[in-house]
């Protein structure tokens, strides 16, 4: 399969529980090149980020041990997180996945590769 550049996913809103940003596909190696985040709330959010290991081709559980990112954004802010050397995504439900403090306030897009 060649490269594919775009996006990963569509821009969706962040919980407040540890929830999926991206999934990888089966037989897709994924590159995760960079990620988006935007606070459209009034007050400051704090944004955690995980690199998800499958659970036996289940999805796996977010927790310390893979979180790779926590931040707080103030009202308004967009976050770039530009990924110098790529996440690769190589098993199926490996995920990208993130919490922050307000449910429905906090946006998140993922940008990269695919083959």
């Amino acid at each position: 399969m060649a490269l594919q550049r775009a996006k990963l996913s569509d821009i969706q809103f962040i919980s407040t529980s540890a929830g999926i940003a991206y999934s990888n596909p089966a037989g897709v190696k994924t590159y995760i090149r960079g990620i988006i985040i935007f606070n459209g709330n009034t007050t400051a959010e704090n944004v955690k980020l995980y690199n998800v290991p499958d659970n036996n081709g289940s999805v796996g559980i977010a927790s310390t041990s893979n979180q790779f990112m926590e931040t707080t954004l103030t009202t308004k802010q967009t976050l770039f997180v530009e990924i110098p050397y790529v996440i690769t995504l190589t098993d199926v439900n490996e995920t990208i996945q993130a919490s922050t403090t307000t449910a429905s306030r906090v946006t998140i897009q993922i940008l990269g590769d695919k083959e």
